[in-house]
């Protein structure tokens, strides 16, 4: 709405406003007529598409809170390396800028979406169910930032604008609102997920909410509050009725050619040319690695620990989508990434999961990212099934399906005499199956391994760091926030 009324005051003020303020507005981009139509708000909701999407170094920042503690990826080298250092040294504290940035970007996010709210709540010339349909897909963007949020934070802010209220009134309440407790944030999240569930259709693109991802994330939003039962069950729904399948080629899904499928519950899109492209692929490649022309190797370099590499059967498929050695344009000679010849840890095995673009722009490359699948849902279903009834043949079916099409050996049901042990394993099979996608923080986190691993890695971690601390610019313009405990 800002736009279009700066747009008229610049044209007023290049042809005189006099003249200006007598004519009549026949278009329809007149404001005042703008936001009543079908056409005119979902332009609004594809602005809160565009304010939720992690696109370019924005999706690194977030792949690096996610990803650089864990034990399946660190970095070293380049400008980046200062900046993510207390992040994998867990040394980083309220001012660390990572935090700021994605709390800022993530109120924004729910602004728009909140905005989109705002305007539907004043319409009554358009249909019910076109109404209800677009409250659906800003209310799951807006539970899909609140998710976020909590995966960093625990509970934040859940910010409410009054009807009506006027710009200071707006101010006040972001600088007053204090935190949610975290049954508030509970029947909030699930409340607007539920709604855009009933809401909304399955099928349509996997960019835009629908009935598939709203369920697919509301069976991660209760497993990892560790609400077994409804996370079993939300999980099936999508799986018995989603229309989805598992793509037949694990080496080509994250690949451009290969993301046109249907395994993706919800993605962000890419494109080279566009504010929307994947930048991972240049932290990847090892240096002096075999490039395209048209490709850029960054100094800063996203590396995978051996040990994790290591838990892959040499025969999945997998594995093939990371690089272990390989031959420098400089040198000629092999070099290795797993292990030296003596049989010494390098923790510098390389993931290219997401296949270099052909069509790359230097560093801007075409692969969509993917958000929620169809694997992480069966791998969630064979999770909560376990913590309910322990070791089921249904669980180790579900952990099959997974396993077959990387080509490795199924397991059994004997194989595992306890829960403690198949829940141990799907959290391996989740690593090897779900690497490089920003998932592996809050996989380690819902079973208790987050410091355990960081410990086992030499790192001075601590309990409270499972999250992190709010960032300090928020506390200072908030005197209602209260900080996470130890920080």
């Amino acid at each position: 709405m800002k736009k279009y009324i700066i747009s008229i005051v610049v044209i007023a003020l290049l042809f005189g406003c006099e003249d200006f303020l007598e004519e009549e507005v026949y278009t329809e981009y007149d404001p005042s007529v703008f936001l009543q139509d079908e056409a005119g708000v979902d332009a609004l909701l594809t602005g809160a598409y565009s304010a939720a999407i992690y696109s370019n170094f924005q999706a690194i920042d977030h792949f690096n809170v996610q990803q650089l503690n864990t034990d399946e990826t660190w970095e070293t080298g380049g400008g980046l390396n200062r900046r993510v250092l207390p992040l994998i040294e867990f040394t980083w504290d309220a001012s660390t800028d990572y935090f700021n940035n994605g709390y800022n970007r993530f109120y924004n996010a729910i602004a728009a979406a909140n905005n989109v709210l705002s305007v539907i709540d004043g319409l009554d010339n358009l249909e019910e169910a076109t109404l209800k349909k677009i409250e659906a897909e800003a209310r799951f963007l807006r539970a899909f930032f609140y998710y976020n949020l909590h995966s960093y934070f625990g509970p934040t802010p859940i910010v409410t604008v009054p009807d009506g209220a006027t710009l200071d009134e707006i101010e006040a309440v972001g600088k007053e609102t204090p935190r949610a407790t975290e049954e508030e944030y509970r029947s909030y999240v699930e409340g607007d997920l539920l709604y855009a569930s009933e809401n909304l259709s399955y099928g349509g693109l996997s960019s835009r909410a629908n009935k598939g991802n709203a369920l697919g994330l509301l069976a991660k939003f209760h497993l990892n509050n560790k609400e077994w039962e409804k996370a079993s069950e939300t999980a099936q729904e999508v799986i018995s009725n989603g229309g989805y399948v598992l793509y037949d080629d694990y080496t080509k899904l994250f690949a451009v050619d290969g993301e046109d499928n249907n395994e993706y519950l919800f993605r962000f899109e890419a494109a080279v040319g566009t504010n929307q492209a994947n930048v991972y692929i240049p932290h990847a490649f090892p240096p002096n690695y075999p490039i395209q022309s048209n490709w850029e190797n960054f100094g800063a370099q996203f590396r995978t620990y051996t040990l994790f590499y290591e838990t892959f059967e040499e025969v999945d498929i997998r594995r093939q989508l990371m690089i272990s050695e390989y031959t420098p344009t400089t040198t000629g000679v092999i070099t290795l990434l797993s292990r030296d010849a003596d049989g010494n840890v390098l923790d510098d095995v390389r993931s290219l999961k997401f296949v270099p673009d052909p069509n790359a722009a230097g560093r801007f490359s075409g692969n969509d990212s993917p958000i929620i699948r169809l694997a992480d849902i069966i791998l969630a279903r064979a999770e909560a099934l376990n913590e309910v009834s322990g070791p089921t043949q249904e669980s180790i079916d579900l952990i099959n399906e997974i396993r077959n099409r990387a080509s490795v050996d199924e397991v059994v049901l004997t194989d595992f005499s306890s829960k403690e042990e198949l829940r141990n394993f799907i959290l391996a099979e989740r690593g090897r199956e779900l690497y490089s996608e920003g998932l592996r923080r809050e996989d380690l986190i819902r079973h208790n391994k987050f410091i355990e691993r960081a410990l086992e890695r030499g790192k001075s971690a601590q309990p409270h760091q499972v999250v992190y601390p709010l960032p300090q610019p928020q506390i200072d313009n908030n005197p209602n926030l209260e900080q996470n405990p130890y920080y």
